[in-house]
């Protein structure tokens, strides 16, 4: 009966362990690693959102001040850091 109790312990302590990886997480993943039936890692790879895509002004501009193949094909203009 204590084996069963440590188990059920031990399990609820796991869960807890990723819910609280998933609710700290705003943007990102949870790895959850499992080596002969048991959990032994869990990752958190957090991302950092700062523009949404479509106010980002993400133009390359080519090397001569131009605008470069991509930007001329996708209509960008501007370059990204001032070239």
């Amino acid at each position: 009966m204590a084996d069963i109790r440590l188990q059920h312990e031990q399990a609820h302590a796991l869960l807890t362990q990723i819910a609280d990886a998933i609710t700290s997480l705003r943007y990102g993943t949870i790895h959850i690693t499992v080596q002969d039936s048991q959990v032994v890692q869990i990752e958190k790879v957090e991302k950092i959102r700062l523009k949404k895509p479509q106010d980002a002004d993400l133009t390359s501009g080519g090397c001569d001040g131009a605008p470069s193949r991509a930007d001329r094909i996708t209509g960008g203009s501007a370059p990204v850091f001032g070239h």
